[in-house]
Order: C-alpha cells, then sequence, then structure tokens
C-alpha cells in the first residue's frame, strides 16, 4: 500500500477537486464588473411598473388577510347549512353575524396589543 501511494502527488490532486463551491464568485478575475446592469440600475423598468409591482404585492396582502379572518366564519355557515338553519335564519345571515364577530374579536385584539405595547 506504501508503495501505491509513492507515486501520486495528492496535493496536486486534491487541489484539483478543490475548487470554489458554484455560488463563490471569484473577484480575483473581475468578470462579474463587466456585466451590464439592466435598465439603468433600477430594479424595475419604469415607474410604472414599480407600481404595479407595489399594488399587486399589497393586492395580495389584503386577499390573504381577508381569508384569514374571513374564511372560518364561511367554512362554518357553510356547514351550518348542510345540517339546517333555525327558523328564519340564512346563509348570509349567518355569514354576516359571525364575520361581525369574528372583526370585532380582531379589533379587540389589536387594541389590547397596543395598549400592552408601551409597557
Amino acid at each position: 500500500m506504501a508503495k501505491a501511494s509513492q507515486g501520486v502527488d495528492l496535493d496536486r490532486l486534491m487541489a484539483t477537486r478543490r475548487g470554489p463551491p458554484p455560488s463563490v464568485r471569484d473577484l480575483t478575475t473581475g468578470n462579474d464588473a463587466a456585466r451590464p446592469v439592466p435598465s439603468g440600475g433600477r430594479a424595475f423598468g419604469s415607474g410604472r411598473a414599480w407600481l404595479a409591482a407595489a399594488l399587486i404585492n399589497v393586492g395580495i396582502v389584503l386577499v390573504m388577510a381577508l381569508g384569514v379572518v374571513l374564511g372560518p366564519p364561511l367554512l362554518e355557515c357553510r356547514r351550518q347549512a348542510e345540517i339546517g338553519f333555525f327558523a328564519g335564519d340564512s346563509f348570509r345571515g349567518c355569514l354576516h353575524k359571525a364575520a361581525t364577530q369574528r372583526l370585532a374579536r380582531l379589533e379587540s385584539q389589536l387594541r389590547m396589543a397596543v395598549r400592552d405595547s408601551g409597557h
């Protein structure tokens, strides 16, 4: 076993195997500095594109928040509709009452969080 390793330069062999990982940039070559910057260095092409992206992001957040707040009352009223409502109740009335209660609970929790934030 000792004779087989005598003819092999292990340092040279390991140097060829150990290169920088692909996610590491080699700053010594300067190739990254020559890349052109798109849109004059701006993240989006124009002001309208930035505004559209901002509106889409706000819309996504609002839809998700409404889904979290109003989703459970909707599912509960659907389950109640399968079982049957009491006399005079309707799906719309059930949803209105449940959503109002949930929004009132959310508002009270937010008020308590704001009151406790000063301590």
